[in-house]
């Protein structure tokens, strides 16, 4: 198994861990969990964005038409 070092600032370090110990788990766990739904997820460029976006537009502008008619 290997390792990451990465550096962080003192306080979030402090920060994160006793959060998650409040819920049970480590920092190492939550860290694990964040890369494997990070890989796990497709990521969109600007253009997919925008088109995503106006796509949402559109529907919410028909939406309020429909509740001014």
């Amino acid at each position: 198994m290997g390792q990451l070092n990465i550096r962080i600032d003192d306080a979030l370090k402090e920060a994160f861990i006793k959060k998650a110990r409040e819920h049970n788990t480590s920092a190492t766990e939550l860290l694990i969990e964040f890369m494997k739904h990070y890989l796990a997820t497709p990521h969109k460029n600007e253009s997919q964005k925008i088109e995503e976006l106006e796509k949402r537009l559109v529907k919410v502008e028909q939406v309020l038409g429909e509740l001014a008619a």
